[in-house]
């Protein structure tokens, strides 16, 4: 972290976690501790729901997933604008990188209690159990902003260059008064998956958390499926779904009334998908515009206006309006960035497709479907050698839009593979093409802000 600002960050962050944030449910904390010292602390610490806010909008921004209208592209320049158009630079000299400096404090967090739980007092908390279960969701919820940030300022993981490629600076000690360079990309996901495996070998830790704030071993495997995924080591993605399915299958099913458009970490509660709860509110948007984001045509096109994700994600173009964002607030927008089911099945159908097992990796996007899509229109397919990598790839489109990213990693990654490398371009309201983004060209990558470098000269900046 940053050495100027290191006290002062920890100060803040320990405050956070105990007084300034609300346990989950609302309910307030018994006191303001700010030294955590015990398991009852530490367990306090885990049960804030700042642990499960984040801030990735940005990285949506970058990706094909959504459209700003003419007016807001010729609106004052900004960070959202810039980062839309891909441009050569996207930050002012004293703008705040709102997903870096929220992160590391989460990390922060979590390495606070890392450093000080086998040192906690002995009392009626502190029992092997409970540390150990401490240790174990510290861990996840750790490696889950870590696997964001490296793919968020670093290239996607290549094992022929990611033992070199600069990742993010590594911090696992809350303790450290050092100023850090970037790790490599191979470096941080070892880290990762060390984090995870550990977490995942408690024998203590339960399957299913207690809630959606604190990650069971399914919350775990699915991480690790996730990361192996991004590795290209398909066998291992395979192998920690089942993992994470074999604990927990159930789907949501879209097409039921009662189903509840996240507004807030709590809608999240009632839904059987959610592995680990994530939940972006975006606060800084509407300071720039009046009006909210809008699909992209290729996703509005790769949707359609029919599936039930687009229905409940999106207000209907009309005659006099175009399609818009619906889950916004007088100054907010809400985007739902959990780790859940359908992205676990969605990761085993992509292995399966790369291993010739086409018609299972089918036979898990039916059963999604099913529960997105009105009956009539889930059809059947013919999943073969030509098409099935397709229809995985079409469809994590259709579940993971506007999630934190996860769009913007899979372009990342499916860029190194000349069968699925495309460019994205930008069009204004006439279709004509305002910016464009190569494959595999350096604006994928998120660039430091300055005021990060200035508090840490030793992180290199990404090239544009």
């Amino acid at each position: 972290m940053y050495k100027r600002l290191y006290f002062f960050v920890v100060a803040i962050a320990l405050l956070w976690s105990t007084q300034g944030c609300k346990k989950f449910l609302n309910v307030s904390p018994p006191s303001a501790n700010i030294n955590p010292t015990s398991i009852k602390d530490f367990q306090e610490m885990l049960n804030s729901d700042s642990l499960s806010s984040c801030h990735f909008f940005l990285l949506d921004m970058m990706s094909d997933d959504l459209t700003l209208s003419d007016a807001q592209v010729s609106a004052a320049s900004n960070f959202y604008l810039r980062s839309y158009l891909w441009s050569s630079t996207i930050w002012n000299p004293s703008d705040a990188d709102v997903m870096y400096n929220s992160s590391y404090n989460r990390i922060l967090q979590m390495n606070v209690i890392l450093d000080r739980v086998n040192n906690a007092p002995n009392d009626e908390f502190n029992t092997p159990q409970n540390k150990s279960i401490v240790i174990s969701q510290a861990l996840i919820n750790r490696a889950w902003y870590y696997l964001q940030l490296v793919n968020a300022y670093g290239n996607a993981y290549d094992p022929n260059t990611s033992a070199t490629d600069p990742g993010v600076p590594l911090v696992t000690s809350a303790g450290t008064n050092s100023l850090p360079a970037r790790a490599s990309v191979a470096r941080i996901y070892q880290q990762v998956i060390g984090d995870l495996k550990a977490a995942v070998n408690n024998p203590n830790l339960p399957s299913k958390g207690s809630d959606i704030i604190h990650p069971g071993k399914s919350a775990g495997y699915a991480l690790l499926s996730r990361a192996y995924l991004y590795q290209g080591d398909f066998q291992s993605a395979s192998n920690y779904a089942d993992s994470t399915l074999a604990t927990q299958s159930a789907l949501q099913n879209y097409n039921v009334s009662t189903y509840v458009n996240p507004s807030q970490l709590p809608d999240l509660v009632s839904n059987p998908e959610i592995l680990l709860a994530r939940v972006s509110i975006d606060l800084a948007f509407f300071s720039f515009y009046s009006n909210t984001i809008m699909p992209s045509a290729t996703l509005t096109s790769t949707l359609t206006t029919a599936d039930l994700r687009y229905s409940k994600r999106f207000f209907s173009a009309s005659r006099f309006s175009p399609a818009t964002y619906r889950l916004t607030g007088a100054s907010s927008m809400v985007f739902d960035n959990s780790i859940g089911v359908p992205e676990v099945m969605l990761i085993k159908a992509e292995c399966l497709a790369r291993s010739g097992s086409f018609a299972a990796a089918g036979a898990l996007l039916t059963r999604l479907r099913t529960n997105r899509l009105p009956a009539a229109l889930v059809g059947s397919r013919n999943y073969t050698a030509s098409n099935a990598l397709g229809f995985v790839l079409d469809e994590r489109r259709r579940e993971l839009f506007n999630h934190g990213g996860l769009r913007l990693f899979d372009l990342k990654r499916l860029n190194k593979e000349a069968a699925l490398k495309q460019d994205i371009r930008r069009v204004n309201n006439a279709g004509a093409t305002i910016a464009t983004l190569s494959s595999g060209a350096p604006q994928y990558l998120v660039p430091f802000s300055p005021t990060v470098i200035a508090a840490n000269p030793n992180i290199v900046q990404n090239p544009r």
